[in-house]
């Protein structure tokens, strides 16, 4: 979440924070205590929160009262998921232009300062804004996000497709998701960037052995 710029209507847009509210405008309260129901934004711990710790995904809302039928849409394809492959090809080629699309893509969310919506292709080989490293009630560790090859990239995608299901493979895809900590997660072997087979799969199919490390 601190990775957003405070202007950018995304981050407004597609997540529930502060304080909750009532369909009719009162004021929503903690059950266990009474207090304002406030979502604020540091989680101390994946297994040891509140239900007042982290933002809420709010991307895909749907209907009050909804139950296995949901009346929100997923996106199968996305414009903006055509630009940024572009600029992703032009920018891992070396040829210009992905800091054009990447702009157009960002101009949706600042549209009240559009001079915030501009990256330039140099911009996006920087590494990463986002301050790699595990920090929970646990342990503590900083990895950082310089040294990510393309980082700021990267940046654009988690802004761009938060809650889309689609995080992992890109961060496979820079380098990141085995060598880098973040929240609960710790660094591991890079053969986790594969799942193993299924244990039913492998004994109903001969042929097919399991993936290395599992």
């Amino acid at each position: 979440m601190k990775s957003f710029d405070p202007e950018d209507a995304r981050l407004k847009e597609n997540f529930i924070y502060g304080q909750q509210y009532t369909a009719s405008g009162d004021i929503l309260n903690r059950s266990d205590n009474g207090e304002p129901l406030i979502y604020t934004v540091d989680v101390p711990s994946i297994d040891e929160s509140s239900m007042y710790d982290g933002y809420r995904w709010g991307k895909f809302e749907y209907a009050v009262g909804s139950t296995n039928r949901l009346s929100n849409d997923w996106p199968l394809f996305r414009y903006a998921d055509i630009l940024l492959m572009k600029a992703e090809s032009l920018m891992r080629s070396g040829a210009s232009g992905a800091g054009a699309l990447v702009t157009k893509v960002r101009e949706r969310a600042f549209k009240e300062n559009p001079d915030k919506a501009v990256v330039t292709d140099e911009e996006l080989l920087l590494g990463s804004n986002y301050d790699y490293g595990r920090r929970d009630t646990y342990s503590t560790t900083d990895d950082g996000g310089d040294d990510i090859l393309y980082g700021r990239f990267l940046d654009e995608l988690g802004w761009e497709f938060t809650q889309e299901g689609r995080r992992r493979q890109d961060l496979i895809r820079f380098g990141v998701f085995t060598t880098k900590s973040w929240f609960s997660h710790d660094a591991s072997a890079s053969y986790r960037n594969l799942y193993p087979i299924p244990q039913q799969a492998l004994l109903t199919n001969s042929n097919l052995q399991q993936n290395a490390g599992y």
